[in-house]
């Protein structure tokens, strides 16, 4: 898979006959994945050029209006991740600036999708527009293409359970704990990648040393405060373990939030690591204990609990 960090250091013309599609796809999530696959699917039967994804380094709302910027489900790093998995040729990464926020929908089309990437035909979900002030509707979208000579493919909904699949509600289910939910519309558990930095080592005298860990960025969405069975991939291996997000008020009295990770048959040194850690199920609220001794048996109590869920999910 291609990755070109930007459309315009592609000069006019030098691609022909490609089918495009455009859009945030934070999470990656079912809705998205059927739009992938019809952009696929379009370029193989048609015999077209490549198949190209247009995507976008941050939530355009970041910069449109940051006070209703929602968290995000795929940081720019994690989305691509995720999109190598799919049957995509290109995947091209534009900064959305102010600049780009205020251009009309035509010009973009004309500027960006045709001259530069060859656009033939242009695939997108049924809740997408383009352009300043989303002007762009799925009906514009298909008369600009009668005119400019490129076919449109709108993609209907996914509907899982009753529910359309979108962004904003795999959020909420998140926030609300509801990680079952979140799994089905994003097909996967949820998971944020981190860091491992330096902690206290006071879970190791408890029996349950942890790794600390720093979520790179501050727009990434993370879960709310509670102890969670957890999966973490490190260095292509994946173990089973329980973290606890919050002030750990026991142990620390309260203060900043942490993230802090058990992983379940590892005692060696994570500092500098890289995780992947996908939030399997939700085991109870953050509290504090009147005595480390109380919290050592109730980490006992969690550890069971972490592996049972872990078990039903196998």
């Amino acid at each position: 898979m291609e990755i070109i960090s930007n459309v315009n250091n592609l000069p006019c013309g030098s691609w022909q006959g490609n089918v495009v599609t455009i859009g945030v796809f934070d999470g990656v999530h079912a809705g998205h994945q059927d739009v992938i696959r019809r952009c696929a699917g379009i370029k193989r039967s048609t015999g077209s050029g490549k198949s190209i994804l247009l995507t976008f380094d941050r939530h355009p709302l970041s910069v449109t209006n940051p006070d209703r910027a929602p968290r995000l489900l795929t940081t720019l790093e994690e989305k691509i991740s995720l999109l190598g998995y799919h049957d995509i040729d290109c995947i091209v990464i534009e900064r959305f600036t102010a600049e780009m926020s205020g251009m009309d929908y035509g010009t973009f089309i004309a500027e960006r999708l045709v001259k530069r990437l060859g656009m033939i035909h242009l695939v997108v979900g049924y809740d997408f527009h383009l352009g300043r002030g989303r002007e762009g509707s799925q009906l514009r979208l298909v008369g600009e293409g009668r005119r400019s000579g490129f076919d449109v493919t709108i993609v209907p909904p996914v509907v899982l359970y009753g529910r359309v699949v979108s962004s904003t509600k795999i959020r909420r289910a998140i926030l609300e704990r509801k990680l079952d939910e979140a799994e089905r519309f994003l097909t996967r558990p949820f998971f944020f990648d981190a860091e491992v930095i330096r902690g206290e080592g006071i879970g190791r005298g408890l029996g349950f040393p942890t790794a600390n860990v720093e979520v790179p960025g501050g727009d990434k969405l993370i879960p709310p405060d509670g102890v969670y069975a957890v999966r973490v991939t490190m260095g292509g291996d994946t173990h089973g373990g329980m973290m606890n997000i919050g002030s750990a008020p026991t142990v620390h009295g309260g203060g900043a939030r942490r993230i802090e990770i058990h992983v379940f048959g590892f005692d060696g040194d994570l500092y500098g690591e890289r995780l992947r850690i996908f939030t399997v199920g939700f085991i109870r609220n953050e509290k504090k204990f009147d005595d480390p001794d109380r919290l050592q048996t109730q980490l006992v109590l969690d550890r069971n609990t972490a592996l049972r869920i872990l078990e039903k999910k196998d």
